[in-house]
């Protein structure tokens, strides 16, 4: 029996989202403020793991989006596609 590769892509990556953010765009994201977030993390109290790379703080989008309940699924080619078609035909008949 032959396997077929994996046709599918990360949530993440259909959107373009970074692989990693800096502070400022993951506390806008949990609604802090700038100095709240690097106050959490300066204590081992950021809602999510945070490294520290030199004087820089950096959150990992997967982890970020754990946080926010958000699931970043294996999403199929073939939904794309069925999603983009439903999209043209709503927008063609919504006025």
């Amino acid at each position: 029996m032959k396997r077929h590769r994996d046709e599918s892509v990360a949530f993440s990556a259909v959107f373009g989202l970074p692989a990693e953010m800096g502070m400022r765009m993951a506390a806008d994201a949990l609604s802090l403020s700038l100095s709240t977030a690097y106050k959490r993390a300066r204590n081992g109290e950021f809602p999510c793991p945070v490294r520290r790379i030199g004087r820089r703080y950096v959150v990992r989008m997967a982890d970020l989006m754990r946080t926010l309940g958000i699931q970043d699924v294996r999403v199929h080619y073939d939904d794309f596609e069925t999603g983009a078609r439903i999209a043209r035909a709503r927008s063609d008949t919504w006025y």
